[in-house]
């Protein structure tokens, strides 16, 4: 994420939803929800994280989640 552009998702409740189960589901730490419209995303969040290593399985999993919410979605691992 760069400071150039990125947004948080407007979600609903469902959404916010198929985002936590999609976190337990991943064994993910965090699954940040990216749109347009939303306020500006901080970068700064994300210090002590970084992208989760997934098997396909699961990245097909998070693709899913993407493109039923029309979000880009990506997950991420406290690191180590």
């Amino acid at each position: 994420m760069t400071d150039n552009g990125w947004n948080w998702a407007r979600l609903d409740r469902q959404g916010i939803a198929l985002v936590e189960e999609t976190e337990a589901t991943l064994g993910a730490d965090i699954v940040l929800a990216y749109g347009q419209g939303g306020p500006a995303a901080d970068a700064s969040i994300l210090k002590g994280f970084e992208s989760a290593a997934l098997t396909e399985s699961e990245l097909e999993c998070l693709k899913g989640v993407e493109q039923k919410l029309g979000i880009v979605a990506v997950a991420y691992s406290r690191a180590h």
